[in-house]
């Protein structure tokens, strides 16, 4: 049975070194409109030149999520589909999965295409995707696996840490002067996802020592969900990220911590220096 996992690019993954031989991966790319120019996050994009572009830019950029027709070009090739978006509370690409998927099928009624939404962005998906290359090697059928997968959906969870608020200052979610004297006196902004895939800030703390310890305490209120694992998620900010999966192995010695760097979408939205952390 050939199998297809194909994700948009919220999941900062570029391969999948876990899949099983007859399972192939392909992510299909956002894309971020600076002013002018557009940055397609795929493996060609720089994120550095993004970011200091946005950074530059007085106006909110804006991001375009996949069409169905670019869903429908990875839904038509061989093989049960397993897809993986973003939260449908962010952003339209869940949608646009479904709708790629009602095409596709009209043509082939047969076709086995199974949809998540992930209720979240980068490192959970990540572990719904790694969840999903597990069920597989079990040789679950798909509805199954599709089951199984909204079940870990439900139950991973996702928390954030900002340094840059030039984001939000754009959209008027945080007062200019308020954002810029943040920034400047080295106060992070620490949110989570919630059940809904929908993203709230739920703290601050003043310089990235701190930053790591209100992570790590929200991690605990939360809880770690048993699977054994969590991915760090950093936007060009490996120190910080090693710094919390050392802090995580300390008080989960059995924890397997990847790190990755995340990718155009994320590195939008976390901003420079921003960390995400699923588990």
């Amino acid at each position: 049975m050939i199998w297809r996992i194909v994700s948009d690019s919220s999941c900062d993954l570029f391969d999948l070194p876990e899949a099983c031989p007859d399972t192939e991966f392909a992510t299909i790319p956002f894309i971020i409109r600076v002013g002018q120019t557009e940055y397609i996050d795929d493996e060609k994009i720089s994120v550095d030149t993004m970011l200091t572009a946005n950074e530059n830019h007085r106006e909110m950029a804006q991001t375009a999520c996949p069409s169905p027709q670019a869903w429908v070009e990875e839904f038509s090739k061989p093989g049960n589909v397993l897809a993986f978006t973003i939260s449908s509370n962010l952003s339209g690409s869940y949608n646009s999965a479904c709708t790629a998927r009602q095409m596709v099928q009209e043509g082939q009624p047969d076709k086995r295409i199974a949809v998540i939404d992930t209720k979240a962005t980068g490192p959970e998906t990540v572990l719904i995707i790694r969840k999903a290359c597990e069920l597989i090697r079990q040789g679950l059928a798909i509805d199954a696996i599709e089951k199984a997968l909204n079940e870990a959906a439900a139950k991973t969870h996702i928390i954030f840490a900002l340094s840059s608020y030039h984001n939000l200052m754009k959209a008027g979610r945080v007062n200019r002067l308020v954002g810029l004297l943040a920034g400047h006196l080295g106060f992070w902004g620490v949110g989570v996802g919630d059940d809904n895939g929908e993203i709230a800030m739920c703290g601050k703390a003043r310089g990235p020592k701190n930053m790591v310890r209100v992570m790590l305490e929200e991690i605990k209120r939360i809880g770690l969900n048993g699977s054994g694992r969590a991915v760090i998620s950093h936007c060009l900010n490996e120190q910080a990220a090693q710094q919390i999966k050392e802090r995580l192995l300390l008080h989960h010695p059995g924890l397997h911590v990847d790190i990755i760097p995340t990718r155009g979408l994320d590195s939008f939205y976390a901003e420079r220096h921003g960390l995400i952390v699923g588990f």
